[in-house]
């Protein structure tokens, strides 16, 4: 496990303007323009906080970022503990990444021989596309998308494998969670090596509306080459949206959800935006794709195409939310936050009524099942 210091307390958070938080976005990226090259070089002499750096370049995930930019631009400039501390902290996070991607792939292997197609996502295939380095991007756990169809067949050949269900589900009840519309994955452990598995059968859960499924996602999906292995991929297309949906579920509670996205921009140069635009609006997530390019371009410097800018523009009021997630993403609040707060803004991030009607009822259903202890396996 990588060591890393202790998170920022309320007594010592910064706002987004300090010269900490904008040398951690100046980082947070994987391509740095010369604008931002000189203005890191500016910062970084400074008398600066480097504990807070430290701290919460690790709880928003983008640490390996942070060394790989700093080493590259100025390590004459950097305090040489600091930058052998990054050291430390960048070679760690590698040999941790390896360890779960020889995983990644006997899982894959273990699969491919029953005649079970999976479609790894984020994690090592991620860090490989669109970061172009496994050691830029952080991660802890592995996750993999299949059919409904070969969900029970791939759990069984996880349990036999050594992996246990972490919730202690009977495999009845895993069988119930692929039809309820709060389930989209089953959760591993393996006490032996010390792996988690997200084991998903659908991106997220049906009543957060976003209907793209395997079988769409099989037809558009793409290949890469994952440590001399061919794996599957997400299609970039297909990628984008998904990490929108998913950075919005969150709330955007962290950079490194905003760094995936302009990693995958960058890595994609003949990325076709027309389709992405009209699947983000025929699956209903349009706002949640905007918040996501205003964030990327806003925050870590992303150059969008002017259709894109010009789709951002024509939703007004999509500025307040962004505003909202930018004056508090550097404020550490508890993760526990009150239902109906999250409530508001998943609500306020849906365009159709319809799929704000779903929420609302789904939800409500959600939080009175989950007070009274009902159904704990399907809710």
């Amino acid at each position: 496990m990588i060591k890393i210091l202790s998170p920022p307390t309320c007594e010592n958070q910064l706002d987004i303007t300090s010269r900490e938080n904008q040398l951690i976005l100046c980082c947070a990226r994987t391509d740095v323009d010369t604008f931002t090259i000189e203005k890191i070089k500016d910062i970084v002499p400074q008398n600066l906080n480097w504990n807070y750096i430290i701290a919460t370049a690790a709880l928003h995930k983008v640490t390996p970022l942070l060394y790989h930019n700093l080493s590259h631009i100025c390590p004459e400039l950097l305090p040489q503990p600091v930058l052998a501390y990054l050291q430390q902290y960048f070679q760690a996070n590698v040999r941790h990444n390896l360890f779960l991607t020889g995983e990644l792939l006997k899982i894959l292997n273990w699969f491919a021989s029953a005649g079970i197609s999976a479609i790894p996502i984020k994690g090592a295939t991620l860090a490989v596309s669109a970061y172009q380095n496994l050691g830029l991007r952080q991660f802890h756990d592995i996750d993999i998308l299949v059919s409904p169809e070969d969900a029970i067949a791939a759990r069984d050949i996880l349990i036999d494998q050594g992996y246990e269900n972490t919730y202690k589900f009977t495999r009845q009840q895993e069988i119930a969670r692929l039809k309820s519309p709060y389930c989209k994955d089953n959760n591993y452990y393996h006490k032996d090596i010390g792996i988690y598995i997200d084991f998903h059968w659908q991106l997220l859960q049906k009543y957060l509306s976003f209907p793209l499924n395997y079988q769409q996602l099989w037809q558009h999906h793409t290949y890469i080459s994952l440590a001399g292995k061919t794996v599957l991929n997400l299609a970039p297309e297909d990628n984008i949206l998904y990490l929108c949906v998913h950075g919005a579920r969150d709330r955007w509670n962290r950079l490194q959800l905003i760094s995936d996205i302009t990693a995958v921009i960058n890595s994609n140069p003949q990325l076709n935006w027309d389709l992405v635009i009209k699947q983000s609006q025929k699956l209903g997530c349009w706002k949640r794709f905007l918040l996501g390019m205003i964030l990327a371009q806003d925050l870590l410097g992303i150059n969008l195409p002017e259709a894109i800018k010009t789709c951002c523009k024509s939703e007004p009021n999509i500025k307040f939310i962004v505003t909202s997630i930018q004056q508090n993403i550097f404020s550490q609040k508890d993760d526990f936050e009150p239902i109906h707060i999250k409530s508001l803004f998943d609500i306020k991030t849906r365009e159709r009524w319809q799929d704000k009607m779903q929420y609302i009822f789904y939800q409500s259903i959600l939080v009175a099942a989950r007070s009274k202890g009902i159904l704990p396996a399907l809710i």
